[in-house]
């Protein structure tokens, strides 16, 4: 789930939330998730475990900051093709783009 389904879920108006840097940079997410006085999480009001930049339509780059559960429900997930071939198949996107001399023909040999 993306957090901007999450907030639409909960009917929680980005508009109403802390503007935020666009791009974030770390250093300023980790102090945000760090700071002495604890956020609250925007969906329960809990202790805010997580913050993340959102871009919301019409809202722009707002501070999303999530208790734990929330934050994990939100979370990145990992886009990595599942098999060999499907990662091959990216490699050799990325070295045809790339212009890489023999990028037609990468393969894995087991």
């Amino acid at each position: 789930m993306e957090p901007v389904d999450l907030l639409t879920r909960h009917g929680i108006d980005p508009g109403g939330l802390e503007a935020a840097p666009a791009p974030p940079v770390r250093r300023e997410t980790l102090a945000r998730v760090q700071a002495a006085a604890p956020r609250a999480c925007v969906v329960c009001g809990g202790q805010a475990a997580t913050a993340r930049a959102v871009s919301f339509p019409g809202a722009g780059s707002r501070w999303v900051d999530l208790c734990w559960e929330r934050g994990m429900a939100v979370r990145r997930r990992s886009r990595l093709q599942a098999s060999l071939e499907g990662i091959a198949a990216d490699l050799r996107a990325a070295a045809r783009e790339a212009s890489l001399p023999g990028a037609g023909r990468l393969a894995f040999y087991s």
